[in-house]
């Protein structure tokens, strides 16, 4: 059976690497009886907080590449949802003249995406007069503003030229620094006396885009090169939160990354492009405390979830997991998958096998380690794979997909992710959790969660499942254009989110698992990345340290992780605890 599967490229320019799959076989071992009445768990629910403040998002969205702004808006909404805020998300050419003041907004942030963006605007005044409202409204209304990339020079030259009309310092005078044009060859950016990388791919998949990528290996390549520069002025009124540096062309001067002068900040790029575990968008999703005003104490918590637990999974390696986990007084979370299919007779099995867990071996043993509040649970989906056909493997619960429809033409590792299962319909899917809800109730047990197999479903499934399980607990993918389903990105979180924007509260995962054997062209896994992962997330105030382990790998491995991330200061603590 399949070990691992990755999926790559979801857009030109962001990556999002998930690794998920497992299964086993065998059973007969001898199982602890099971309580037979057990004490109800009263499962928490998110609270619905009052908003802490009102936040307005602006992008651009003229040019050839004017979707990414929309696009860069959504992942930075999503990332926005760690606090209670009352989110305005639309381009910059439909400002409203004093909007920051009439709708109380306390913080903007604008996401320059389209280089001298007004120079689209040349033939349309109503666009071109909303950009010279915002400007103006920027420099006269004292709101905290976080200027994402590009077009600081527009800015500060249409600020600089009606500053005594419009009654204020220059924009030099006012935040400390002045905008000095745009640079490239970064490729890393330091936080906290952190390296992160700054828009790297730590290992290109066959189907990854690397033009126009500097190659830092045969398999690493930096591909967010370019820094929007500054020059600071006055030292006294700017400060330097984030560097950026150069690992290949030693003639770079370090340069500021994140700069605030007064209340105004500025991110020399985009921080969600090319994101992963390991890059400057965990310094960008820290300093939100700081761009908010909303401060959170410094926490550094673990959770483990093991992965794919089904009916055919060995009984003998849950057992041993939890028997280890339980030695180190340690509770963790069980992705469990409701039925076993097996319908094309793969591994040797019969021809249309098909088996709920609440009549195996496995369904015994999380009732029984479920009402001894060892393990929590969580809904891994109905069966793990979708239909009667190969999607894209065999066919077989844990191996392939069951919210998207997927095909290897080739046999060559490189994905075509056709769109979600059935049309994306989400009554569909929500009676397909609930079928899988039914059977978890036949052994007694309840999921505080789901998580989708493979990470991936569609739009209208994701919603509907919320009606469900309001609580989600893994990565995500979302859809800035729901017209075309087949283009969507994918997001990680370094720490719990209160809100997407689908309405989930979400308990994350953000530093991998175990790929001992990974498929052809995708990069191994070890206990000693998992680890670093978790020692770049410090950077993150109350980053919350997560990672999901297969069954079928042992224990060995996984108290490396345990041991390396209680030495690094985490503590583990329960997943439902993180839900407030």
């Amino acid at each position: 059976m399949k070990s691992v599967f990755k999926f790559g490229t979801l857009l030109m320019y962001l990556l999002f690497f998930v690794s998920c799959g497992g299964g086993g076989g065998g059973s007969g071992v001898t199982t602890p009886p099971a309580d037979p009445e057990p004490e109800p768990i009263v499962l928490p629910l998110p609270s619905n907080n009052p908003p802490l403040q009102n936040v307005l998002i602006l992008y651009d969205s003229a040019g050839p590449y004017g979707d990414q702004g929309k696009t860069n808006a959504l992942l930075l909404e999503n990332l926005l949802g760690h606090f209670d805020l009352n989110i305005t998300s639309k381009p910059a050419n439909a400002y409203i003249a004093n909007e920051m003041v009439d709708e109380n907004i306390t913080t903007v942030f604008y996401l320059g995406t389209t280089f001298d963006v007004l120079s689209y605007y040349q033939g349309d005044p109503n666009g071109h007069s909303s950009y010279m409202n915002f400007y103006h409204d920027i420099a006269t209304q004292n709101k905290m503003v976080v200027w994402i990339n590009y077009n600081l020079d527009l800015l500060e030259t249409e600020w600089d030229a009606n500053s005594n009309n419009w009654g204020v310092n220059t924009f030099v005078d006012t935040t400390g620094f002045t905008n000095s044009g745009t640079d490239t060859n970064y490729t890393r950016v330091w936080y906290k006396d952190t390296e992160l990388y700054k828009g790297v791919i730590p290992f290109a998949t066959p189907d990854a885009n690397t033009t126009a990528c500097y190659e830092e290996s045969n398999i690493t390549y930096a591909c967010s090169l370019e820094l929007n520069t500054i020059g600071i002025i006055d030292d006294t009124k700017a400060t330097r939160l984030a560097t950026a540096s150069s690992t290949f062309d030693l003639t770079k001067s370090i340069e500021p990354y994140v700069t605030r002068g007064g209340n105004f900040w500025f991110v020399g790029d985009l921080p969600f492009s090319y994101m992963s575990e390991e890059d400057r968008y965990l310094a960008f999703a820290d300093l939100l405390h700081d761009m908010l005003g909303i401060d959170h104490n410094e926490s550094h918590k673990a959770i483990m979830r093991l992965e794919d637990v089904n009916a055919e999974t060995n009984p003998s390696d849950l057992i041993a997991i939890t028997e280890y986990m339980q030695s180190q007084n340690i509770p963790f979370n069980v992705a469990t998958i409701p039925q076993y299919e097996n319908p094309l007779g793969e591994y040797g099995y019969p021809v249309g096998t098909s088996i709920p867990i609440s009549e195996s071996d496995i369904g015994t043993l999380l009732q029984a380690y479920y009402n001894e509040r060892l393990i929590d649970i969580v809904q891994h989906g109905f069966s793990h794979q979708y239909d009667s056909v190969k999607n894209p493997y065999n066919g077989v619960t844990a191996d392939d997909f069951e919210f998207m429809i997927v095909t290897d033409i080739n046999n060559d590792g490189n994905y075509t992710y056709v769109g979600p299962s059935e049309d994306d319909n989400g009554t569909w899917a929500k009676n397909r959790i609930l079928e899988g809800k039914a059977i978890l109730n036949e052994v007694s047990i309840q999921a505080f969660a789901w998580e989708a197999p493979h990470y991936m479903a569609g739009p209208s499934h994701y919603r509907a499942i919320q009606e469900v399980y309001p609580i989600q607990y893994s990565r995500l993918i979302y859809y800035p254009d729901e017209t075309d389903k087949s283009k969507f990105i994918g997001q990680f979180y370094p720490y719990v989110i209160r809100k997407d924007t689908y309405g989930y509260y979400i308990i994350p995962e953000n530093i991998y698992n175990i790929v001992k054997d990974p498929n052809q062209g995708y990069r191994a896994i070890n206990a000693e990345d998992i680890i670093r992962f978790a020692q770049k997330l410090k950077v993150v105030r109350d980053g919350v340290a997560s990672f999901f382990y297969h069954p079928y790998l042992g224990t060995s491995d996984l108290s490396v992780i345990i041991s390396g991330l209680q030495n690094e200061g985490y503590t583990f603590v329960r997943a439902t605890s993180l839900v407030e």
